[in-house]
């Protein structure tokens, strides 16, 4: 009875120590209750242990006949939360125990000691009701074997040197490790029950007469600082302890995620600088550049104008510092310069490329008239002067093909003209065959490539002045024995 007395004050002095000893930032828990020990399920090895907890040696961990069970207040957790999954607790039992495997009278028994708690509900809400655990302990355990001996008979079954591996005479303090399982049923944030199985092994020992199962119930009470708006903030220490906040900012909100916590935030719905009270700046011309920082804040501009339009002399919509052409209106594909006049001409060529003309004459085709259409929308939209130039083949009498050729690209300028393009911009030239390239034993369609029409961008006044409107006559030229195409 002393000795049961002396463990109740350990208890209450633990209770008391730990209590005091509390943090105010981590959750903590108090758990007590009674314990029941069950040393008739308990075998020496592995192979025993499931034998006898099952049914086997005379009978299992769900006798209850085999359980010595204490009263209330015997058992006592204390637990600290380390993380979501991960809990630290001190254990303590204490009570009058016997063993009734080996017939042993009860006497004092304490166990105490730390153990670790797998939490299988951190994997997935901590807080939820229902929380059981894997728990593995080391613990000291007190209780005396000294009166015990071998050979002995229990219940008629006889006992020699346990296990071949001699008796306890004289044991009385013991290493013992418990591995088990448990449950806390929470009903409400604070208060619960604790349900816990631990089977009790001393692995110090040369014989397994001190180990036995344990099953134990406890109230559960768990307490630490309030945190009524549940972001993990102490309220002692949340600047808004009514509104999930962060960190960071002492458990304020940040809402528009701006750095500036929202009781410090002048515009916490709309982000803003720190230095602005958590405001925007003002954009007034709506050029992503704060009228602060804005040398035009009133017209949109660039950031690396500091907020103002680049200048456009000549209005093309190319800024002058991009524009190679400033004052002259242009075009993007020509760094804002106009397009070249010689680009003109081998656009309105290419318009005018395999037209049409009657057999041995300089008249067009009518279906050559999509072809000189377009190249008169061409010169038309560009402006320019330009020289028309008539070419063929080397079949044929030379100077044949050169009267040929002035007369046809004559009669090219005259079809432009009459489509709109201004009489002082084009004129016209024959060369014959002097500039073809194809040999006269070519096959027809090989020597198609030198009988065309080239168009010559002619930007120098000079040149252009000192050119005839067309270099031949309208007197009939006298035609030779060979007949061109």
């Amino acid at each position: 009875m002393k000795n049961l007395k002396l463990g109740i004050s350990a208890l209450a002095l633990t209770v008391a120590s730990t209590v005091f000893a509390q943090t105010t930032t981590n959750p903590w828990l108090i758990g007590v209750g009674a314990h029941g020990v069950n040393h008739v399920a308990a075998g020496g090895n592995a192979g025993d242990v499931l034998s006898s907890a099952f049914g086997g040696n005379g009978g299992g961990v769900y006798t209850m006949n085999n359980y010595t069970i204490t009263p209330p207040l015997s058992k006592l957790t204390v637990a600290r939360n380390l993380g979501k999954a991960l809990v630290l607790d001190w254990q303590t039992s204490v009570g009058n125990v016997d063993n009734k495997r080996f017939g042993m009278d009860k006497e004092f028994m304490l166990m105490t000691g730390l153990g670790l708690q797998w939490k299988i509900a951190g994997l997935w809400n901590e807080n939820s009701w229902f929380d059981p655990y894997v728990r593995v302990g080391a613990n000291y355990l007190r209780h005396d074997y000294t009166g015990l001996t071998f050979p002995r008979t229990v219940d008629g079954v006889y006992y020699g040197a346990y296990n071949g591996d001699g008796d306890l005479t004289g044991k009385a303090n013991h290493f013992a490790l418990a591995t088990g399982l448990g449950t806390n049923l929470w009903f409400t944030d604070n208060f619960g029950i604790g349900i816990q199985g631990d089977y009790v092994s001393t692995p110090g020992d040369k014989s397994s007469v001190p180990n036995f199962w344990q099953a134990s119930a406890s109230l559960l009470f768990r307490f630490g600082n309030a945190d009524r708006d549940g972001d993990g903030i102490p309220d002692k220490d949340d600047l808004c302890p009514d509104t999930p906040g962060l960190p960071e900012f002492q458990g304020c909100p940040d809402t528009d995620g701006d750095g500036v916590p929202d009781n410090l935030d002048e515009c916490p719905t709309v982000p803003g600088p720190v230095e602005n009270n958590g405001c925007p700046w003002p954009d007034t011309d709506g050029d992503g550049i704060p009228d602060h920082l804005d040398k035009c804040p009133t017209v949109p501009g660039p950031a690396e104008n500091d907020g103002c339009p680049w200048p456009d002399t000549d209005g093309d919509g190319i800024p002058d510092h991009l524009d190679k052409c400033p004052t002259v209106p242009g075009l993007p594909e020509y760094d804002g310069c106009p397009k070249p006049k010689t680009q003109t001409a081998v656009e309105a060529t290419a318009a005018l490329k395999d037209i049409y003309f009657d057999f041995d004459k300089a008249t067009i085709k009518a279906e050559s008239n999509p072809k000189l259409d377009e190249a008169a929308r061409i010169i038309k939209t560009d402006g320019g002067t330009y020289l028309v130039e008539g070419q063929t083949d080397k079949v044929g009498n030379p100077n044949y093909n050169l009267n040929l050729s002035r007369r046809r690209a004559a009669a090219v300028v005259s079809a432009l003209e009459q489509r709109g393009v201004p009489n002082t911009a084009l004129k016209s030239r024959g060369v014959g065959s002097a500039k073809a390239q194809v040999p006269a034993s070519a096959s027809n369609a090989e020597r198609q490539q030198d009988r065309k029409v080239v168009v010559e961008a002619i930007e120098d006044a000079n040149t252009w002045n000192a050119m005839p409107k067309k270099d031949f006559s309208d007197e009939p030229v006298k035609k030779t024995t060979k007949k061109r195409k």
